[in-house]
C-alpha cells in the first residue's frame, strides 16, 4: 500500500485536505500523449499533497489515457479532455478522459480484451456521450488506516 500525508498539503492547518482540487487539461490524442499525461497527472498530484501515492496512481491513470488515446487516434486524431478531481473527506479520486469523436457509447466490452486500462485503478467506471464525443469516467477510492495517513488500495 502507498501512503501520503494530507499533512503535505497547501495549507499548513490542513484544511486544504479537505476542500476538492480540480484539474482539467487537453492532451495530444498521439503517441505522445501517455509521456504527457504521466508528467501532468504526476504533478498535479504531487501538488495536491500525495505524496509517494502519486507514482502509483499516475502509473495507473496514464494507462487508462493510453488506451484511450490509441484507440481515438486510430478513428480521428484529436485532443485529450483529462479532468481529475481529489475529494480527499470522500475518499475518492475522480476523473474522466474524454476523447473528442463521433462514436456514441455502446455496451462496454467486457473481454480481458476490451477492459483497456479501466480496470486498473477504477471502483466504479462507465462512458457516456459527451457534448465533443464520448467520455470515459472513474473513480479510485482511498482508505485511512491512522489519523493523518491516506493509503490507495494498491
Amino acid at each position: 500500500m502507498t501512503m501520503f500525508h494530507p499533512d503535505d498539503a497547501d495549507d499548513a492547518d490542513g484544511a486544504a485536505s479537505l476542500v476538492p482540487r480540480t484539474g482539467r487539461w487537453q492532451l495530444p490524442s498521439e503517441r505522445s500523449a501517455a509521456a504527457h499525461a504521466r508528467r501532468t497527472i504526476h504533478a498535479a498530484l504531487q501538488r495536491w499533497g500525495l505524496g509517494p501515492a502519486a507514482d502509483t496512481l499516475t502509473s495507473q491513470l496514464a494507462s487508462l489515457i493510453q488506451d484511450l488515446s490509441t484507440r481515438s487516434a486510430v478513428r480521428v486524431p484529436a485532443l485529450i479532455d483529462l479532468r481529475l478531481e481529489l475529494r480527499a473527506a470522500d475518499r475518492l479520486l475522480l476523473g474522466e478522459v474524454q476523447a473528442s469523436t463521433p462514436d456514441r457509447p455502446g455496451p462496454a466490452d467486457q473481454t480481458s480484451a476490451g477492459k483497456g486500462g479501466r480496470g486498473i485503478i477504477a471502483l466504479t467506471y462507465g462512458r457516456r456521450l459527451a457534448r465533443n464525443g464520448t467520455a470515459t469516467w472513474y473513480t479510485h477510492a482511498f482508505t485511512w488506516w491512522q489519523p493523518n495517513t491516506i493509503t490507495t488500495d494498491r
